[in-house]
């Protein structure tokens, strides 16, 4: 037999053992979690990483360190990696101290998506979510406004509530209100609900959507039903976020609506979607928080990931593909009641 056929039946063999053991994966994961292999493999790979370990509480020293690193990384100017290689038109301006990014603008948009990243409050906005952005700035020809708020520990949420109220009225001066949706994940996603629940105070329209992603809405972490979430949950630690919280509060009630938007009052929201999955620590938040919504007459719609992780909406994986189409027939609906 010839070298190049037997090199040939060898990569055959190769590839047909790894089809097969694709398949079974995916046939485990179904059964077991109900979700894509890819999925699972993401989340194997989440708990590889160690990002958990840092907020786990076990080790002062290391947390005090994690945290010392993030202060020295949010004081530096932040940049766009260039090797990003994002589809849709960027630029970025700066008022007030705070660098916004715009994505997709072209000067003929008719409607505009307010995005705040969350990731706990101490880390700057991730490839994850530019990707997630380019993406939904591509199915929607929204213009996306992405601001690089101040974040702990060297600064605090007022700091960030006062800039991002100024950045929405003048979205709406734009573009009005109702061609306007806003969205963040994580705690991006407790901040995005905790502003829009300050709106009326203000004398500003709601936004046409609000759409929270694995939303932080109690940074205080007294539910209880959260820690019958802790081993599913690959990434989040109830102590750390609650240390983190304290520090973005700054000494503020962390009950306060505008940290833990949970205790606020709801009833002048509209369009809420929350995506949550079941193995995610929140989840029993964002259900109680759905509840609460639906409670007070909110047109509200909860859309649970089965054995997705926390803010799988932005993970390269089959089930956010699905997500983001989702997301994007929101922003480009015309707005309801």
């Amino acid at each position: 037999m010839k070298k190049s056929t037997k090199a040939l039946l060898a990569i055959t063999t190769v590839a047909a053992g790894t089809a097969a053991a694709c398949a079974s994966l995916e046939t485990w994961s179904r059964a077991r979690f109900g979700r894509s292999g890819i999925a699972t493999v993401a989340e194997g790979v989440l708990r590889l990483s160690g990002l958990r370990s840092n907020m786990l509480g076990r080790d002062l020293g290391r947390y005090d360190d994690y945290i010392q690193k993030q202060r020295e990384n949010n004081e530096k100017e932040y940049h766009l990696p260039g090797w990003m290689g994002m589809k849709s038109v960027v630029f970025e301006e700066t008022r007030d101290g705070m660098k916004t990014f715009h994505v997709g603008t072209t000067g003929k948009n008719d409607r505009a998506v307010l995005y705040l990243h969350g990731v706990a409050h101490i880390h700057q906005i991730s490839p994850f979510h530019w990707q997630f952005i380019d993406r939904l700035c591509e199915l929607t020809g929204a213009e996306i406004v992405v601001p690089i708020y101040p974040l702990a520990p060297a600064h605090d949420y007022d700091e960030a509530y006062s800039l991002l109220t100024d950045l929405y009225e003048g979205m709406c001066d734009r573009y009005g209100a109702d061609s306007i949706t806003i969205m963040g994940d994580s705690t991006g996603g407790g901040l995005a609900a905790g502003l829009a629940e300050t709106f009326d105070h203000y004398n500003l329209d709601q936004p046409a959507n609000l759409v929270l992603i694995s939303p932080v809405v109690d940074l205080s972490m007294r539910n209880p039903d959260v820690h019958d979430f802790f081993d599913r949950d690959p990434m989040n630690a109830p102590w750390g976020l609650a240390q983190v919280g304290d520090l973005w509060a700054d000494g503020d009630d962390i009950c306060d609506p505008r940290l833990s938007p949970i205790y606020g009052d709801v009833s002048g929201l509209r369009n809420v979607t929350i995506f949550a999955g079941t193995r995610e620590l929140f989840y029993p938040d964002c259900v109680k928080f759905a509840d609460k919504l639906k409670d007070a007459k909110v047109r509200c719609d909860l859309v649970v990931g089965q054995g997705m992780n926390h803010v799988w909406p932005l993970y390269p994986i089959p089930e956010a593909k699905d997500a983001i189409e989702q997301i994007a027939q929101i922003v480009c609906a015309e707005p309801l009641a």
